[in-house]
């Protein structure tokens, strides 16, 4: 069956659909709202994943199992950040509240046991969840941000050598020691435009952009002066360079791990706001499929994301669309809304899906009423 015959191939169209088969007034769980979505295709040939935390809900067995019942075959579990591993690490510090678990060594046992694949999940550059002491270290080392008046900022300066040693050793690490199918990047950029102008910044942009002999106005001339464009193309060559750097390391340990992103939805202005240049990633060959966090629940927002995703990736890697029922951009009604949107994102050319996140309600309601239609029949990612 080819979807794109149906009435609900335009954004008037799916909420005809939605609406003739009287889904979009039923919010509450699958149970209560009966056969509706057996209507629909599921396709043999998908990637079909969540977002998670490190840990499973109550467990990695019963998560996996959840998403192996309803044919789901991707998760993407966070694994470490920044400043903080939840596994053993020799190079980050290992989580002082998790408990003493590696939780990737469970959740790829578990993975295993059900057929459901493990992309490791880096959160790069951000010291999410990392401890204040850890924290404190990372900023009395140098290695920290700094926006335009000295504040300190909790990511990692892409530019510091030790950052980027730690940051590639780490996804040498996971690849190395844990049989996943994929390693993810996220958090891959800068938190926003006014970072980073510490020193090892300063000397590495005036290196790069003059040689010697230069002399800038920092961070005037960069903020706001003569070089304020150079200075935010070079941002995206600092997180471009250390993208091919991860690829690199990752590769020459296991040729078969794919390498994946979760970069923003807009990438026309993403590079210049976040220095994250996904179309260069894309166009590079740096990565083997990309996520994009398409978190809204207005559908002609996303079928304008996917259409310029589409667009931009020329069909050189698969599109996996990143839909966010519970992200904090948007909170979705009910099932009926992610339905439409798995429909939307397979209609406008991605090859599969990431839902954020793995929580109770989503394996409650969001799991089986999906089971009933759209994944219905198992799929190879």
């Amino acid at each position: 069956m080819n979807i794109s015959s149906w009435p609900g191939q335009s954004a008037g169209g799916w909420l005809w659909l939605t609406l003739s088969l009287g889904i979009l007034a039923a919010a509450g769980p699958a149970r209560q709202i009966g056969a509706a979505p057996d209507l629909f295709w599921s396709p043999r040939s998908e990637l079909r994943g969540v977002w998670a935390h490190y840990y499973g809900i109550p467990d990695w067995a019963q998560t996996m199992r959840n998403l192996h019942q309803a044919n789901f075959n991707a998760v993407f579990p966070y694994m470490c950040s920044a400043g903080v591993a939840y596994y053993p690490s020799r190079l980050l510090p290992f989580s002082e509240t998790a408990g003493p678990y590696d939780y990737l060594a469970k959740a790829t046992s578990a993975g295993q046991q059900y057929g459901v694949q493990i992309h490791a999940r880096m959160l790069v550059l951000e010291a999410l969840f990392s401890s204040d002491q850890t924290k404190v270290q990372l900023a009395q080392q140098g290695r920290l941000m700094r926006n335009s008046t000295g504040g300190t900022l909790p990511w990692l300066c892409p530019t510091n050598p030790y950052n980027r040693e730690q940051v590639v050793g780490v996804a040498r690490e996971i690849a190395r020691n844990y049989p996943v199918a994929g390693l993810q990047l996220d958090y891959m950029r800068y938190p926003h435009r006014d970072c980073c102008f510490c020193e090892h910044c300063r000397r590495k942009f005036v290196h790069d952009t003059f040689g010697s002999g230069t002399e800038v106005r920092w961070p005037h001339d960069v903020i706001s002066g003569a070089y304020k464009d150079a200075f935010l193309r070079w941002r995206q060559e600092q997180i471009t360079g250390l993208v091919r750097e991860i690829r690199e390391a990752v590769k020459s340990t296991r040729a078969d791990i794919a390498l994946s992103a979760a970069v923003f939805p807009n990438w026309r202005s993403a590079p210049e706001r976040f220095g994250q240049d996904a179309q260069a990633w894309i166009e590079q060959g740096l990565v083997d499929f990309i996520c994009p966090m398409n978190y809204t629940a207005d559908i002609i927002t996303l079928i304008g994301w996917l259409q310029q995703q589409r667009e931009l990736i020329g069909g050189r890697v698969p599109l996996m669309a990143g839909l966010g029922p519970f992200s904090d951009a948007c909170q979705f009604d009910g099932p009926h809304q992610l339905l439409d949107q798995i429909l939307i994102a397979r209609d406008e050319g991605a090859t599969g899906f990431v839902i954020f996140n793995y929580n109770e309600q989503f394996a409650q309601d969001y799991l089986p009423y999906l089971a009933m239609g759209v994944t219905s029949t198992p799929a190879s990612p």
